[in-house]
């Protein structure tokens, strides 16, 4: 399969491109210096003669001598004698300079520490837990920077304007003036800085800078990168117990068939997991955006969150079967030349809303039986969304001998393989195949694109994500990773849940029974209608 996504768009009607011409490359800053070796043979030499020694009654009896420089040992009599002469010119100069040294050098003294000291800060740490108030209260914070040290901006206009358009962007959370109605919380990602940052330096002839300046920008600025603040729905305590009823659930099931292997009824490739994410045409992918730090980072609506579609992944810890499925808004009264322009590789489904629904969910049911039928026994793993917990859906799975494994409500962000691992890098591959799309035919201005076009665009971009993402992404490993597959019955710890552990050895022999194995898929299937019918009663309320 080949990528598509820079497949011109020319023989479409009513595409225009506003051509602008940018430059990234980066600023280069040479930094030279000179050392004069004769300075440095006269520090060392004053080192190994304790010059400067700041005791008064030093004892040479009980005094442990440093071993002589290197250089000295490879030097004749006459280059030290050379030095030595030198060295006591330069100690007869003056006394006002005999002090100065003595007084710098006292200053540079290192705080002496008692063990009693040690073991009250490190009590103090273990009462509040809190490393900068322990710090503050014993006296061993990081020293003050002094006015004037460091690196010196090399883009000071560059710098005040890019903080003045965040600022814009994003208030001041010190700021308890202005009204709630005034406050701005808009999601301002490090690449969104980057292309403000090269439009500001085009307004005032700068060269590009680098990436890392615009680190080192907001280093300065008390800036970083944070993921937006979540809630949690469910308390960790009772993840870890619906957790571990999953991974119950999951292994119980490998033993209701014959076996095959150490996962009993299933192989690797008979488990798979799905989920839809939204996608943006252009907007920018990033989880993570620029926020205060010590702050909360809460973002309100803002442009580039807006859904152009939505997005379907099925994967398999082996032999990826199952093509991206997209979800276009429409009633999919579309052309047959449209059809034929989209990415060979992407299944395209119209619906109301350009979000899953049962109908929709029945049309991919159907294409990926036809992938996967084989006659042996699945594990289909999804979320406990309204449009997955359709009765006749899973029942017709079911009769198709097909398990079908629901994620508890609250902790997929835990324990669904696609929203902790799989959509970030599929969202970053198509962030740079659209890079590259822009690049490669406009300027990073305003690209004006028909509703048709965008379509067929939309479908080359993922279809050259998912294959990009199939050659760096090693899913056999992520699979074994979170627990979905297994090689032995060793316990299951989850990277993405901390403190959790899983014991297969509780499993019960018991379960293996067929009858009783019959009446808890019926049990589970009587709990799936019940469960459907008090959430549509919950949205009718």
């Amino acid at each position: 399969m080949e990528e598509q996504h820079l497949a011109s768009l020319s023989d479409d009607e009513g595409s225009s491109f506003d051509d602008d011409n940018s430059s990234d490359s980066d600023s280069n800053v040479e930094i030279t210096s000179t050392i004069d070796e004769c300075e440095n043979e006269l520090v060392r030499l004053s080192t190994y003669l304790q010059l400067e020694s700041e005791f008064d009654n030093d004892d040479d009896q009980n005094f442990e001598w440093p071993e002589p420089p290197s250089t000295l040992n490879s030097s004749d009599s006459s280059d030290i004698e050379e030095l030595r002469d030198s060295h006591q010119v330069l100690l007869s100069t003056t006394p006002f300079n005999n002090g100065v040294i003595q007084e710098q050098y006292i200053k540079r003294k290192r705080r002496q520490w008692t063990v009693k000291g040690k073991l009250d800060a490190v009590a103090l740490f273990g009462k509040n837990q809190s490393k900068r108030k322990s710090a503050k209260k014993t006296g061993c914070g990081k020293r003050k920077r002094l006015e004037g040290s460091g690196k010196k901006i090399v883009y000071v206009d560059l710098d005040h304007q890019l903080f003045a358009w965040y600022r814009s962007r994003r208030t001041d959370p010190k700021d308890k003036s202005l009204a709630p109605a005034d406050i701005r919380r808009e999601k301002v990602t490090f690449s969104h800085l980057e292309k403000e940052g090269r439009r500001i330096a085009k307004q005032l002839n700068h060269s590009v800078p680098s990436s890392s300046w615009y680190f080192r920008f907001m280093k300065r600025h008390g800036l970083s990168l944070q993921r937006p603040k979540g809630q949690d729905k469910v308390p960790i305590d009772e993840v870890h117990r619906l957790a571990n009823s999953f991974y119950m659930y999951n292994r119980r099931v490998s033993l209701w068939s014959i076996k095959r292997g150490v996962m009993g009824a299933f192989i690797p490739e008979d488990i798979c997991n799905m989920d839809e994410s939204p996608l943006a045409l252009f907007g920018d992918q990033a989880k993570r955006s620029i926020n205060d730090i010590g702050t909360n980072n809460e973002i309100n609506g803002y442009i580039s969150n807006k859904r152009f579609c939505t997005v379907m992944l099925t994967v398999f810890p082996k032999n990826q079967r199952m093509q991206p499925v997209v979800l276009f808004k429409g009633k999919g009264n579309i052309g047959v030349d449209e059809r034929q322009k989209y990415a060979k590789g992407v299944h395209v489904i119209f619906t109301p809303k350009g979000v899953i629904n049962g109908q929709s969910m029945n049309m991919f049911c159907k294409k990926w039986l036809e992938k996967v039928s084989d006659g042996h026994p699945k594990l289909f793993i999804i979320d406990s969304a309204n449009s997955h917990l359709k009765p006749e859906i899973i029942q017709n799975l079911r009769k198709k001998n097909v398990v079908v494994s629901i994620i508890p409500k609250g902790c997929t962000q835990y324990l669904q393989l696609l929203d902790t691992s799989v959509f970030s890098v599929f969202k970053n591959h198509y962030q740079a195949a659209a890079n590259e799309y822009i690049d490669n035919y406009t300027s990073r201005s305003k690209i004006k694109l028909t509703a048709k076009q965008k379509r067929i665009l939309c479908t080359r971009l993922i279809s050259t994500a998912w294959i990009r993402t199939q050659k760096s992404f090693d899913f056999e490993r992520a699979f074994l990773d979170i627990g979905y597959t297994w090689i032995d019955e060793s316990p299951v710890s989850i990277r993405t849940l901390p403190g959790f552990l899983f014991d297969p050895s509780t499993v019960t022999i018991s379960t293996t029974n067929n009858n009783n194995n019959e009446e808890e898929e019926e049990d589970n299937e009587d709990q799936l209608i019940a469960e459907e019918k008090k959430r549509t009663h919950i949205c009718l309320i």
